[in-house]
C-alpha cells in the first residue's frame, strides 16, 4: 500500500507542469499548437529558421529574432 501511494504521488507531481524547461532557450515542443501560414521568417535559438515565430515556439524555442533566410536553413542566433 505504501508503494502505491508513493507512485500515485509521483504521477501527480509529474503531471502538474506541462512545460518542461530544458534550458534558457528551449522547452518541450508543443506538437498540438496551431499556427497560421504567414511568412515572417525567424532565426530561433536552436539555430534553425522557421517560417514564423509560432512555428519556432511550437518546436520548443523560447527565443528567436527576425531574419531574411529561408525556412529550414541554418542561422546563427
Amino acid at each position: 500500500m505504501k508503494y502505491k501511494l508513493i507512485i500515485i504521488f509521483l504521477l501527480l507531481i509529474s503531471c502538474v507542469d506541462n512545460e518542461e524547461i530544458l534550458g534558457q532557450c528551449y522547452v518541450a515542443p508543443d506538437p498540438d499548437a496551431v499556427c497560421i501560414e504567414i511568412a515572417e521568417p525567424v532565426c530561433a535559438c536552436n539555430d534553425l529558421v522557421y517560417s514564423n515565430s509560432c512555428y519556432a515556439q511550437k518546436a520548443g524555442n523560447r527565443l528567436w529574432k527576425s531574419t531574411n533566410l529561408e525556412s529550414g536553413d541554418k542561422c546563427n542566433y
